[in-house]
Order: C-alpha cells, then structure tokens, then sequence
C-alpha cells in the first residue's frame, strides 16, 4: 500500500494540545440527551441534535480514520487496528444485553435463551446488522422503543466507511485529488437528496432509513478526509473559514440548500475549534470513553424507563442515566479496551 502520493503535510497533527476529547464528549452527551427525551417522551434542550452529533462523529472518523490509513504500512495493519478499536466494547455491549435481558424479560429462562429471537438478536448484532432483529424477547414490551440498542445502526455505517477509505485513496492517487473528493461529496449529497424525494413521493419510512445511511453519511466522513488532507491550507485560513462556517451551518436550518455545505461546514467548525483553542487539553492526559458512552447509554435508558424512575421524577432518572452509563464505559474501558489496546498481538 503506497500513501506517499496522498500524504499531506499532516505533522501538526501529531500534537497532544487538541480539543478532540472534549468534542468527543460533547458529541456522545448530545446523542445521549437526544435518545433520552426521545425514549421518555420527552423535551430535548441540548443545543446540538443528535443528528448534527451523528454526522460529527462520522466527520471525526474520516479525519481521524484516514489519517490512521495513511500511516499504516499495509491494508491487514490498517483494518487491524480498525478491529482492535472498534469491535472489543461493540462485542461485549452486545453480549451484555443479550445475557443480561433474561433478568427483566416476560419470559422465563427456558423460554427466553430458547426463544429464534434471541439468537437472531445475536446474530445480527454481532454482523452489525442489528436492524434485522434489534429486540430481546420480551424485553422491554410497551416502551416508547422496544429497540434495546438504537444507537447500533451507526457501527455499521462506520465500518462500511472504513472499507471506503482504500478504494477512495486508489482513486485521490490515480487522479485528481480534489475532484476525486469533490466528485464523493455530489455523489453522497445527490444520493441524500434522491431518498427524500422518494420519501416524500411515497410516504414510505424505508427511503427516509436509507437516506441516513453509509450513501448519505459518505458527505460528512468526507468532509473530514477533506479536512486532513489540506491541513496546511485549513490551518492557515482557519481564522475566516470558521466564522463563515459557523454562519453559514446556524443559517442552514432556514435556507434549504444550504444543508448541501452544511457537513463541510460543521466539519470546519469542529476541526477549527480542536485545534485552535487550548481550553480544554488538559483533558488528554486521561483516557477518552466516549465511545463507550455512545454504545452503552441506549440500553441504560431503557432499563431506567423499565425501572419507572422517569414517571418517578424525570430529572433523577436522567442523572441516574448519566452515573450509570459513565460507570460502565469506565469498566468497558479500563476492563476490556485498554488490555487489549495495549497488548499488541
């Protein structure tokens, strides 16, 4: 695998004195936030929605991811570390769930662990494909979802946007660079576009499903690639870049074709602001879970709801939500991620 025809000048990138944690964290609370007045019926008042949240973890993969790709020596070391990253916390929140539903399902032990529904549950989660079966049998019944991980439909976006990244860098070294990425960001934004048409002709949810899928995330991972890949350039314009960007992403929600740039713009926005501002780097010297806390919080609001603590008082059930998701993204990490992290074979 040959990177030194993409390689940009990319050495600040190396720097610890970033912001990228705090955005991180900032990204997992917004979808948190989001799932939980959505799961309990009621309002969000977090400034960010969980879709602009979504789409900037997706933006920070492909500045991150392709970064990773272009300093790996071969594909098999690229995807490995890809696997190491995201599939030990993935595995065990499923596995959790799965074994741990038994303890609050309508069924009996011997009905649930021989029940076609569980193991579909664990077939198609641990393929990532969690939208052919994303219930336990007789897990939470009535809620608002009965979905025990909504927040899984994203894993496989992302490792489909991972497997993009070597035949997006075949085609940036045989042509033009910047067509090639402006070429996937019309191919992605006309894609989007089309499925809305086709939802709005029909009425039919699966158009509206599919629009948010890899076809139309490809604009904001891309606009991260982007990002990277003219570091040098963002960096020295970054101080009229952000202001117009900012602008042009608050207008988007009240000029309709303004959301063609709006992942571009959030992707300067969030990129200008990790690495042109030192509040928060303090925040480096200590591991990052908010992967964790994206992939176990769904599940924790469920079990909040099925305990009735939100009827109870919303504001205790949404605090109980926050100290429970952080403690198990601290075990999931300090547990599982980081052995494994460290032990390199």
């Amino acid at each position: 695998m040959n990177n030194q025809l993409l390689r940009p000048q990319i050495v600040p990138l190396l720097r610890d004195e970033n912001n990228l944690d705090i955005v991180r964290y900032y990204l997992s609370f917004a979808v948190l936030f989001a799932h939980f007045a959505e799961l309990t019926g009621t309002t969000n008042y977090f400034p960010t929605s969980s879709y602009t949240a979504v789409g900037g973890f997706f933006m920070l993969s492909g500045f991150l991811v392709f970064y990773s790709y272009l300093r790996s020596k071969s594909l098999g070391q690229y995807l490995a570390r890809r696997a190491r990253r995201i599939l030990p916390p993935y595995v065990a929140i499923v596995l959790l769930c799965a074994v741990g539903g038994v303890f609050i399902s309508d069924l009996s032990i011997q009905q649930y662990f021989s029940s076609s529904q569980f193991w579909q549950y664990l077939g198609a989660n641990l393929t990532f494909a969690n939208f052919l079966q994303p219930a336990l049998p007789g897990v939470f019944v009535g809620h608002i979802h009965e979905a025990v991980n909504g927040s899984l439909w994203t894993m496989k976006v992302e490792v489909m946007l991972y497997l993009s990244i070597p035949i997006a860098a075949w085609l940036m070294a045989r042509c033009n660079k910047a067509w090639a990425l402006v070429a996937i960001y019309v191919a992605s934004y006309l894609y989007k576009l089309y499925m809305g048409v086709l939802y709005e002709q029909s009425g039919e949810m699966i158009y509206r499903i599919m629009q948010r899928q890899v076809g139309g995330q490809l604009l904001f991972f891309y606009a991260g690639v982007a990002i990277l890949l003219y570091f040098d350039y963002f960096q020295r314009h970054v101080r009229w870049l952000f202001p117009v960007a900012l602008a042009v992403g608050i207008a988007s929600k009240y000029v309709a074709w303004f959301d063609a740039i709006e992942p571009l713009c959030i992707a300067i926005v969030i990129i200008g602001f990790a690495y042109n501002c030192r509040w928060f780097v303090w925040l480096r010297k200590y591991d990052n879970i908010a992967y964790d806390i994206y992939l176990f919080h769904f599940p924790v609001i469920q079990l909040v709801i099925h305990w009735g603590i939100p009827q109870w008082n919303i504001y205790v059930a949404l605090l109980l939500v926050v100290v429970m998701t952080i403690s198990l993204s601290l075990l999931s990490w300090y547990f599982i991620e980081r052995p494994i992290m460290r032990n390199k074979h």
